[in-house]
């Protein structure tokens, strides 16, 4: 008789393959739902890797790289594993190792940027120029914001232009795309961290026994200092320290703020606040950005102020 376990994962990658195929594709059908479908791409290979090991991965990967090279091109394949792919491996690896938080998300973060911007490059085929390929993907991203506030009415008739290079919004977003970049694939690859966690504490034996403990996030005290110098670097006007400290500051804000939302949500559990305050804590951030950024100073001021120690309950005779 055939050993069922070995059909089971047969298929369960071919089921994984076609998963992928369908929400990666959908992300240049559909305009705006397609291209969150398509962030779930590394989910199912995460799963494999967990349930049946790391070779179960590398072919699920090879059979989606093949059915997007056979449906669209080979350049599509390649794209796939570039922006979804590596990162799904390193996912898969850092959860089943149990690595920190911190260093799973910044590393498949890391990997999401790198594969974002190689994708660029690929699709631009401006290998010997990368900055003109991001210049080009910065002028569609203006094209397309001007194109919806044209097609919701809004106009910019009227407002006064801001001074200096930049203030304007190309130069701007040209000197803050990689910092900008980073911040987007770190909340992604944060999200799928609590999906999975989440999934696992729903369904432990369907995640390889993966442990579900609370999402703890604590950067290392040294950073402050790297923050500190991000600024001056910054404040010094210099083109490319302006622009390098600029980025800096816009990482750091993005992993000060994840620490925040850890401090926040511990502040939740210790004092037994209800779950729609947290709900509408969360919509909040969503639409007010100096709410975000109150939480990243949250978990900046974490270094000196310790929020989760101070919170814990005093024994007899402290103070």
């Amino acid at each position: 008789m055939v050993d069922t376990r070995w059909l089971a994962m047969a298929a369960e990658i071919i089921l994984a393959a076609l998963v992928v195929v369908g929400v990666f594709i959908s992300g240049s059908v559909l305009p705006i739902l397609g291209v969150f479908l398509s962030l779930l791409s590394p989910l199912p290979f995460v799963l494999l890797r967990l349930r049946h090991g790391l070779a179960a991965v590398i072919l699920a990967l090879a059979l989606t790289t093949l059915a997007l090279g056979g449906l669209s091109s080979p350049r599509q394949g390649v794209a796939f594993l570039l922006e979804f792919g590596l990162a799904a491996v390193l996912l898969a690896e850092g959860l089943r190792r149990g690595r920190r938080p911190e260093v799973v998300v910044t590393g498949v973060a890391a990997l999401l940027t790198l594969g974002g911007v190689g994708v660029l490059i690929l699709a631009s085929d401006q290998w010997a120029h990368p900055l003109a390929a991001v210049s080009q993907h910065v002028q569609a991203l203006l094209a397309d914001v001007e194109t919806w506030t044209a097609r919701v009415g809004l106009s910019s008739e009227g407002v006064a232009p801001l001074s200096g290079a930049v203030a304007q919004p190309q130069t701007f977003l040209f000197m803050a795309f990689p910092g900008l970049f980073f911040v987007g694939s770190l909340l992604t690859a944060s999200g799928y961290v609590l999906v999975l966690r989440g999934l696992a504490r729903r369904w432990p034996a369907q995640f390889g026994g993966l442990t579900s403990e609370p999402f703890r996030w604590e950067l290392p005290e040294w950073l402050v200092w790297a923050f500190i110098a991000a600024a001056i670097l910054y404040l010094t006007g210099l083109p490319w320290l302006q622009a390098t400290g600029l980025n800096v500051l816009i990482i750091l804000v993005g992993l000060y703020f994840l620490q925040g939302l850890s401090i926040a949500a511990f502040l939740f559990q210790r004092f037994h606040l209800p779950r729609f305050l947290g709900t509408l804590s969360v919509l909040l951030l969503l639409f007010q950005p100096f709410l975000a950024l109150l939480v990243a100073g949250v978990g900046l001021f974490d270094v000196w102020f310790a929020f989760r120690r101070l919170s814990l309950p005093k024994t007899p005779g402290r103070t």
